[in-house]
């Protein structure tokens, strides 16, 4: 019985492993959704490093190539979890893929120090041991894909009035900076609607096509709010910022 157990134990961590050494590219966020603030505490430049010393490719995802962001299933998204607890401080990182699915996660980093900054560097760098144990090493193929110019919908209008939900809709898109705001891209690479800043944190004017709106945060999910025939369509909007 014991060595049946062993057998099985075994067959899942490779499995495990094998899954995780698939990807090479990590994106990693401007900001945690833990916060509201960008690389509070400096975390999300700390994360990018972890990664990069265990070897992945991390990315901000201001900073993706190109011929990367049209793949963004091969792609893992990385993100903090944080277990409140009196006077410590518990934090693990989380790697998932374009589905959502969690590839790999370490166990809770902790520390008792009662200066924040301090408390969530130290542990995430606690959390961040856990990859010494991974033994990450990416075996799957690079991809090099020719290189397709990103359409812009100032110039050509958005074909599909439903875009951000006509795919799959636990796929996300990527939201890139742009001078007044942010640009939604899609796999193609193709800009399907644009997000204009306003005096408001988190509350973005939202154009696709012809529709004007707002793109707005409820519930930790994202929205796009907008009138038609005289009713109001609260449409979910999944983004990576």
């Amino acid at each position: 019985m014991k060595k049946i157990i062993f057998l099985f134990l075994f067959q899942f961590a490779c499995g495990f492993a094998q899954n995780i050494n698939d990807y090479q590219y990590v994106i990693v966020p401007k900001k945690f959704t833990i916060f509201n603030e960008e690389d509070k505490f400096k975390l999300n430049t700390l994360t990018k490093l972890v990664l990069e010393k265990y070897g992945f490719k991390p990315f901000f995802i201001n900073d993706i190539p190109e011929e990367i962001s049209k793949n963004r299933c091969q792609i893992l998204f990385a993100d903090l979890d944080e277990k409140k607890g009196l006077l410590v401080t518990k934090l693990k990182i989380v790697l998932k893929d374009c589905y959502e699915k969690t590839i790999f996660e370490t166990e809770y980093g902790t520390s008792r120090e009662k200066d924040f900054k301090v408390a969530y560097n130290q542990a995430l760098r606690e959390a961040a041991k856990d990859f010494d144990k991974l033994n990450y090493k990416f075996t799957g193929k690079a991809y090099s894909v020719p290189e397709k110019p990103v359409v812009d919908d100032d110039k050509q209008p958005v074909e599909e009035p439903n875009a951000l939900s006509s795919e799959n809709p636990e796929i996300f898109y990527f939201a890139q900076p742009i001078a007044n705001g942010y640009q939604i891209v899609n796999n193609e690479p193709r800009v399907i609607m644009r997000l204009l800043n306003t005096s408001q944190k988190n509350v973005f004017i939202g154009v696709r096509g012809d529709t004007r709106g707002v793109v707005i945060i409820k519930d930790g999910k994202w929205l796009f709010e907008y009138y038609e025939e005289g009713k109001l369509v609260s449409e979910p909007v999944k983004l990576k910022f």
